[in-house]
């Protein structure tokens, strides 16, 4: 469930969004659609593109004791997706992102290297305020569904299991989004919390625990609209439930820093790359991540 300290920390930044002056027309076209490259800017009508996304363990947050340790093993992940969107109404916009998984996971002296398929994600939103069209700040509600369409845990192979790439269960989600401008600079919140259906493991029904996001991001619009922006967002998943008993120590949380550079080729064709870390800050019970991503896509008027 959302934790306060982060529904406190969304709520002052869309306070103090209240608060704009003009913006300039290039800040209101990225910050969206600069931080989730499937969004639509406020000219386009649909888009698509393609992402890399490479990253690495480099620690264990544990599900007591400390913080942050070394890992037992490592996972280096290569993730390429597909994605793409579509404006169904002048404010509103449906996107889908489908990525493929490939894990190389090493414990000890046992290594192992699968591809898979994971979860395809269908999310939709509106903008009742687009950013920059008045003084009150943008804002928008999502909502999407997250098909199991990834190998779940239960019907891993190998000894690593290096193929699960889901969770094996249909997600609900929906959200809010705020982002203000002033002049060239972009302010950005977004909260999102979802619920898992149960699902038959091994002839026990289990149900995931419910899951929120918060992201909070800020960046500058430079000439030229390339856009550097800076972020942190906090997951977190409840304790799931197992044959209808509640499961301790299931959940788990983590915190992540990312730099992303968004870099316009043309009017219709734009360069989004990240660098990004998990940091100790409310972590628990998960492996932590940093790599990079880079994403290009094309979009139309």
């Amino acid at each position: 469930m959302p934790s306060p300290r982060s529904s406190v920390a969304l709520a002052i930044a869309l306070a103090a969004s209240l608060f704009a002056g003009d913006a300039a027309a290039q800040a209101c076209c990225v910050g969206a659609s600069g931080l989730t490259p499937g969004w639509l800017a406020n000219h386009e009508q649909w888009l698509v593109g393609a992402q890399l996304r490479v990253a690495q363990t480099h620690g264990t947050y544990p599900t007591r004791g400390a913080f942050y340790e070394a890992a037992v093993g490592r996972d280096a992940r290569i993730e390429p997706s597909l994605f793409a969107t579509a404006r169904v109404a002048s404010r509103g916009q449906v996107s889908v992102f489908a990525p493929l998984v490939t894990t190389r996971r090493r414990a000890g002296d046992n290594v192992e290297t699968r591809t898979a398929p994971a979860d395809v994600t269908l999310v939709g939103r509106y903008d009742f305020i687009r950013p920059g069209e008045a003084r009150l700040p943008g804002f928008a509600v999502l909502g999407g569904i997250v098909a199991p369409t990834g190998i779940p845990p239960d019907r891993g192979t190998g000894i690593l299991a290096a193929d699960v790439t889901g969770v094996g269960a249909w997600e609900a989600n929906a959200g809010v989004s705020v982002e203000q401008v002033y002049g060239k600079v972009v302010l950005h919140g977004t909260a999102i919390v979802g619920l898992r259906a149960p699902r038959d493991v091994l002839g026990l029904t289990q149900r995931l625990g419910p899951r929120a996001l918060f992201l909070l991001a800020g960046g500058y619009v430079f000439d030229g609209d390339v856009a550097l922006l800076g972020t942190v967002t906090h997951t977190s998943d409840g304790d799931a439930s197992v044959g209808g008993e509640l499961a301790p120590g299931t959940g788990f949380r983590a915190t992540q820093l990312a730099l992303l550079l968004v870099v316009p080729i043309s009017d219709t064709v734009r360069i989004r790359t990240s660098a990004f870390t998990d940091v100790p800050p409310l972590g628990n019970n998960r492996q932590a991540l940093g790599g990079t991503s880079i994403s290009l896509l094309k979009s139309w008027y």
